[in-house]
């Protein structure tokens, strides 16, 4: 059977580990951290059918009810919208780092090696194969197959030689900057009526606070485009602290910094002996930023990929079949929803809140649109309407009238998505897929040097 590296002990990589393993291939996850320290220490909501779709056990003690959320806007005169819980939806709530120990725990089972502590400087080339990996400490190291799930800021997938037509940086728009802290809750202090409230900032949709109640503590994020340093940690947790008095200056974990991509999965996600996965592809929830669910899906789709080709060959026209089903089952309304994205930082804060004030945008179109799985001839339908009330703003009129055109365009290049393997039809469409989304993004921003 064949060698197959995982860079990174991502919850993609590991998934598609698991799978590769317990058919007999020889699969080893090479982790930077050291064991017991991968992932953050912070509980995210996970959809139950990402895991139903992989085959993965469902653990009891992640399984909660439903969690609704609650848009808070600055003015005290406008109404806050709590959202629904998505059809067909079952909450499940997991910390993040005994999350990807569960999954490790399933992938030794089956056969699968981790080696801890080996950071990655970025892939062995033989002609235009990735042939290994290169760690930190110069070490070589072959295999048949590298999947990448080292994260956004992947040194594989920056290192990559630019023939292959991958994306190698994200922009500026493209990453969240993220503190997340966890804070006593007081006792006998009033909490606010509704538990997960998303506050929007005074400079508009540069980024977004939240503040979760929970029964003894209270979960705290901030999140922007900027980066942050601790000025503006402390800026952000006394706004957060106006809004809930019950919580106390107490950090009982967290407090930590993390980045988030939240734009269109990457373009091109394979070459000869190579594929991406999870935050390494950008296989975010590009409004919300989460992605263990995508990621545990896609992981699963990769590893079906590679056990259908029984050859062995492991090469770009035979992993593009993961492509295609990503793209299919996921990447497009991921895409659809980059659009929406992209428009948010167009918008100020007083624009924000005449939308909450005229009702624009309902608790059910919100929770659609949360759900990841908005078609397109919905979302420009919602897009028509609102801009027939809304049509007295000028900024806004403009606003809705670039989604209705960009969404246009996307549909279009969708359209031409390739059914069948071709090296030169596919970086043609790679080509229409990122000029266009190129051509969205504010003029002055930059891709990110990280």
């Amino acid at each position: 059977m064949s060698e197959i590296i995982v860079a990174g002990a991502g919850h993609g990589g590991v998934t598609a580990a698991m799978f590769l393993a317990d058919e007999g291939h020889s699969v080893t996850v090479y982790e930077k951290e050291a064991e017991g320290s991968v992932g953050l220490d912070q509980k995210d909501f996970l959809d139950a059918a990402a895991l139903e779709y992989a085959g993965i056990e469902i653990p009891e003690k992640f399984r909660v009810p439903g969690n609704a959320i609650t848009f808070v806007p600055l003015e005290d005169d406008v109404d806050s919208v709590t959202l629904p819980a998505p059809p067909d939806y079952e909450n499940l709530s997991v910390n993040r780092r005994e999350f990807i120990s569960y999954l490790i725990s399933l992938a030794r089972d089956r056969g699968v090696e981790f080696v801890y502590g080996t950071g990655i400087k970025g892939p062995v080339m033989l002609g235009s194969r990735v042939a290994g990996i290169e760690t930190e400490d110069g070490e070589k190291i072959y295999a048949d197959l590298v999947i990448d799930s080292a994260g956004v800021h992947s040194p594989l997938r920056k290192n990559l030689p630019d023939f292959l037509g991958i994306d190698k940086e994200p922009a500026y728009y493209d990453i969240l900057h993220t503190y997340r802290a966890y804070f006593n809750r007081l006792t006998g202090v009033q909490a606010p009526d509704t538990p997960y409230n998303i506050y929007v900032r005074e400079d508009g949709t540069e980024g977004f606070r939240w503040a979760i109640t929970e029964k003894d503590r209270v979960d705290v994020l901030l999140a922007r485009f900027p980066e942050m340093d601790y000025s503006d940690v402390a800026q952000g947790l006394f706004a957060v602290s106006e809004f809930n008095p019950h919580m106390d200056r107490d950090i009982t974990h967290g407090g930590h910094f993390a980045d988030i991509p939240v734009r269109q999965p990457s373009a091109v996600l394979v070459a000869d002996g190579y594929a991406m996965v999870g935050d390494s592809a950008f296989m975010t929830y590009p409004v919300k930023g989460s992605g263990m669910a995508y990621a545990i899906k896609a992981g699963r789709m990769l590893a079906d990929a590679v056990l259908d080709d029984t050859d062995g060959l492991f090469n770009a026209e035979t992993l593009w079949e993961y492509q295609k089903t990503f793209f299919k089952e996921i990447g497009f309304s991921a895409s659809r929803l980059a659009v929406i994205k992209a428009i948010l930082p167009y918008m100020t804060a007083s624009e924000i809140n005449e939308i909450f004030k005229r009702g624009l945008v309902s608790s059910e179109e919100l929770s659609l649109l949360s759900s990841g799985n908005m078609p397109m001839a919905k979302i420009l339908s919602a897009v028509r309407e609102k801009l027939k009330i809304m049509g007295d703003i000028p900024e806004f009129k403009g606003h809705m009238g670039d989604i209705i055109g960009w969404m246009g365009r996307l549909a279009s290049i969708e359209a031409t998505f390739p059914s069948k393997y071709s090296s030169e039809s596919i970086q043609k469409w790679a080509v229409k897929y990122n000029r266009f989304f190129d051509s969205i993004r504010k003029p002055e921003e930059t891709a990110i040097q990280a």
